[in-house]
């Protein structure tokens, strides 16, 4: 008669558990000589080429010693920055616009950004009350890049936010045509809507069509009665704005809202720094 397998030396299993643990934190970067060592041999750390040193362990309350990943905070909040930015279809030349690298050399460059840094700061409060803001002037005279600045602040605090041009909402409103589905294009309307923020771009640069005013319309008019807020960008001055969007919309925006002029120089022609 066959005797049973003798259990496992369990001296031997946690010997080979305590190889793999050693040999995974070794991989990691950890020192694995620490794995076993008293709490006050801890935090450890690893060097940061951009933004210096950060533990990689800690002890908690009761005294244990407990391992972090041995990635850079402050790197992973840049990387997780800019993977909501291109989420939010901020353009790639503006992910990396600010509020602290938006130059002011003139006092309506202050104005405009002390307008857009409380605007962010307090988005809730805007939230609450449907408030909204119109950017009109020249081109080149850092509209985008205050718009994205609003948007990496806003992401921060958990809100959506969404960036498209005129041309592309209401392209992506016709595409809906090409199937005769009417209740297709009234979620594609709906979608526009429902956004924590929408910034709408390059308005003016379409036609200015009737129907072209009437899709805009119904997206901003959405966005009214719900209190959601909405940025239009616009190389046009205010009576441009007004005229493209039609009155109705353009006073829907107006109310509770702010309107900016960008009526400085172009910063593009001969000026480094993407504005």
């Amino acid at each position: 008669m066959a005797m049973p397998e003798k259990p496992e030396n369990e001296d031997r299993r946690m010997a080979r558990v305590g190889d793999t643990t050693a040999d995974l934190l070794a991989r990691w970067g950890f020192d694995p000589d620490n794995v076993a060592i008293l709490p006050e041999r801890h935090p450890q750390y690893r060097e940061c080429e951009r933004h210096g040193r950060y533990a990689i362990s800690i002890v908690d309350e009761q005294g244990v010693v407990r391992y972090r990943s041995p990635v850079c905070p402050v790197c992973a909040a840049e990387q997780a920055s800019r993977r909501l930015m291109e989420s939010a279809a901020i353009p790639k030349r503006y992910i990396d616009c600010g509020f602290d690298n938006y130059v002011v050399d003139l006092p309506g460059q202050q104005t405009v950004l002390e307008v857009c840094r409380e605007y962010a700061e307090h988005f809730e409060e805007h939230a609450r009350h449907g408030d909204c803001l119109i950017f009109c002037g020249n081109p080149g005279t850092g509209k985008n890049h205050l718009a994205s600045a609003i948007a990496r602040t806003v992401l921060a605090k958990g809100h959506s936010v969404l960036h498209t041009t005129a041309y592309d909402l209401i392209a992506r409103i016709r595409e809906t045509w090409k199937g005769s589905d009417h209740g297709r294009e009234r979620e594609v309307i709906c979608g526009f809507a429902e956004v924590g923020l929408l910034m709408i771009d390059e308005v003016g640069k379409t036609f200015g069509s009737d129907g072209e005013r009437i899709h805009l319309f119904e997206v901003i008019d959405h966005r009214y009665r719900d209190l959601r807020p909405t940025i239009i960008l616009s190389n046009e001055d205010v009576e441009g704005v007004e005229r493209y969007l039609g009155t109705a919309a353009f006073d829907r925006l107006c109310q509770g809202g702010g309107l900016l002029r960008f009526d400085w120089e172009s910063h593009r022609r001969g000026r480094r720094g993407v504005r």
